[in-house]
């Protein structure tokens, strides 16, 4: 089978139950971001092999999963038909909850925080950073599809918010286990102390 096909030289591409539309469409824009968000999360894997930080690399293979499902959602046509007929798959209702517990994991181990957090550390850290940003982008396309698909509310865009949050609390985690400090950005707290 030959990967290339020539179907998308003139800038379009086909959604999952055959309609044709411009590779720049709001559909293909947010589950292009998806899948840029799951090569991300690729990296902190790959990283992860080498240089092992203290979680399972399958916890993260598993969100690579729910990625593939919901960039299979976003990419159908009729995404409710799709599931019925055995298309694409459902993300289990209970993921999101699955996520937060996570989430409450390791914050649990944490030092508390009252500022923001510089994106870096480790480079497995800076790279959850990076993966984090990725998401909250893929959250604000999804959002440019919300007005015709308020449907999108019900799994997909808070899973990719609790996602954005799993991956902050992920890259402090690996931080801390690395004994590296989270560098705060505190610039409020200078000046106080600059004009003291």
């Amino acid at each position: 089978m030959k990967i290339y096909t020539r179907g998308g030289d003139k800038g379009e591409t086909t959604l999952l139950g055959g309609v044709r539309v411009a590779k720049n469409d709001p559909r293909v824009i947010a589950y292009g971001t998806v899948d840029e968000l799951n090569a991300a999360l690729g990296v902190v894997i790959a990283l992860e092999n080498r240089n092992p930080s203290g979680f399972p690399p399958d916890e993260l293979r598993s969100l690579q999963e729910d990625l593939f499902t919901l960039g299979a959602r976003l990419a159908a046509v009729d995404p409710e038909r799709a599931l019925r007929k055995g298309m694409i798959p459902a993300l289990a209702e209970d993921r999101i909850a699955e996520l937060e517990a996570w989430i409450d994991r390791l914050n649990a181990d944490l030092p508390a925080l009252d500022a923001f957090v510089l994106p870096g550390g480790s480079i497995v850290a800076a790279q959850l950073h990076v993966a984090r940003t990725i998401c909250r982008r893929a959250e604000r396309n999804v959002m440019e599809l919300f007005a015709e698909q308020p449907d999108l509310a019900e799994v997909v865009i808070p899973y990719l918010n609790r996602l954005s949050d799993l991956l902050f609390m992920l890259a402090r985690y690996v931080n801390h286990q690395e004994d590296h400090k989270d560098t705060l950005w505190l610039p409020q707290r200078r000046l106080r102390d600059d004009n003291r």
